[in-house]
């Protein structure tokens, strides 16, 4: 019940950011490619096409393969599957657009993902569909650095998201900027986020 009214609220505060919006998007943009420029090992970035209330990073997307391959989130029944990105784009299901499906097998180095709010662990808050989870769940490598963007500050004071949520490596909105803590035999990320620690901008979560 907690965990549903946080998301509730912050739609409703989402939908009422929507001035200004493309100095948000660049400023998450920014952050976000600094991120990656430390993440030397990034080849494939999974990158979500936005809806009207969500941080736009597909805009900068030409910027961005310039270096790396684009995927996109393609929903397949109750989950996603990655699909290269390909115009042109077709509304589907939730007002969500999407490239015409393909049959792709790779591996995601980083995962660009939207969200309602976050909690204290930077779990993720997402629309309640359980996409994004159940993707995560059937990844069979490494799982990828996770970055979680959004319109607004909307970390929660407490840890109430479920065991299978996506947790966030990194949380960014253009007021405040989180990293989490990683576990010490976690090598990729720890060597990533440590680098964090020493800057004042950033705030470490839990």
């Amino acid at each position: 019940m907690i965990k549903n009214n946080f998301r509730i609220k912050q739609k409703s505060r989402m939908k009422l950011r929507l001035k200004y919006q493309y100095k948000r998007d660049f400023s998450v943009f920014l952050e976000v490619k600094k991120i990656l420029q430390k993440h030397k090992t990034c080849k494939n970035i999974l990158l979500y096409i936005p809806l009207k209330y969500e941080i736009n990073l597909y805009k900068f997307r030409h910027l961005l393969a310039k270096k790396y391959q684009i995927f996109v989130p393609f929903m397949q029944d109750k989950s996603l599957k990655v699909v290269k990105l390909r115009l042109t784009l077709d509304k589907k299901s939730f007002g969500v657009y999407e490239p015409k499906d393909s049959f792709l097998q790779t591996r995601i180095d980083v995962a660009i993902i939207p969200v309602i709010g976050v909690d204290a662990n930077l779990g993720r808050i997402g629309h309640g569909q359980g996409f994004y989870d159940r993707f995560f769940e059937s990844i069979s490598y490494q799982k990828p650095l996770v970055i979680f963007t959004q319109m607004l500050n909307a970390k929660g004071e407490k840890a109430f998201s479920q065991e299978h949520d996506v947790k966030g490596n990194f949380y960014i909105n253009p007021y405040k900027k989180y990293f989490r803590k990683v576990k010490n035999h976690d090598r990729n990320t720890s060597s990533i986020n440590s680098r964090f620690y020493r800057r004042r901008d950033w705030v470490c979560s839990r």
